[in-house]
């Protein structure tokens, strides 16, 4: 299955996940939130760990530093090394006190310089997320429900703006931290791209069908994760816009 987009597209995809992680804020294309361990950068806010950081969920910003590398943007001197380095800043405080220092200045603009290669990226996770996504599943029926799914999202957005986001922003689901039990069964469960396209039961290929199903079957996930760990539920608010997004084309 072809997961392609055109240049004009993927400009789309980069502005609205650049509106989804920043709040179209430039400033935040270098950001750490208060309740997180680590910096998240770029446009998909991609995270970035301090060293020694034993953290749940999946680093992705020196993946996409190699990608953008690879397209011949190279980074910043301090940046440019093999393999990438970890984060200079070890807590937020360190973060915030350099924010408008030289280093991160210049992070910033190369940053802002490189949207449309970040959303390049993002494409390149999204096509290898199907793959890591079948193999993670031992069971052939729920392999070959998760592909008819995946290929009716393919087929009703031609921008891949749902799947591309939502990947970027809660994962593929095959991590084994990336989860919480059920607080009545104890049953771990997971909120990624798996869960979500195991949670679609549809077969029309209607456009807005499709589209509507995915974005309720994100919603459900993420409710379920929320009932699951209950301080998520700061986000349910921006969580919840996020997703319902998906149940129409981008613009």
């Amino acid at each position: 299955m072809a997961i392609t987009i055109t240049k004009e597209n993927a400009a789309k995809v980069a502005h609205q996940v650049w509106l989804n992680e920043t709040g179209g804020n430039l400033d935040a294309m270098t950001s750490w939130n208060p309740s997180e361990s680590f910096a998240s950068l770029g446009i998909g806010h991609f995270i970035w760990f301090p060293a020694g950081l034993d953290a749940r969920f999946e680093e992705s910003f020196p993946g996409m530093i190699r990608f953008l590398k690879r397209h011949g943007a190279t980074p910043p001197d301090w940046l440019d090394k093999d393999p990438v380095p970890d984060c200079p800043w070890k807590s937020k405080v360190e973060f915030d006190r350099a924010f408008h220092a030289p280093r991160m200045t210049e992070l910033r603009q190369y940053l802002i310089a490189t949207m449309d290669l970040q959303a390049q990226f993002l494409v390149l996770r999204l096509r290898n997320a199907l793959p890591r996504i079948l193999a993670d599943l031992p069971d052939g029926a729920e392999r070959g429900h998760v592909k008819q799914q995946f290929a009716r999202v393919v087929s009703a957005s031609p921008d891949l703006y749902p799947l591309i986001d939502y990947v970027n922003f809660k994962g593929e689901g095959v991590s084994d931290s990336e989860v919480f039990p059920n607080r009545t069964s104890g049953k771990p469960e997971g909120w990624g791209l798996k869960h979500v396209l195991l949670a679609m039961t549809g077969t029309s290929p209607d456009r807005d069908k499709v589209l509507r199903e995915f974005s309720a079957a994100a919603r459900m996930v993420l409710l379920r994760r929320i009932a699951n760990n209950p301080t998520d539920r700061i986000w349910q608010r921006n969580w919840l816009a996020r997703v319902e997004g998906y149940s129409r084309p981008l613009r």
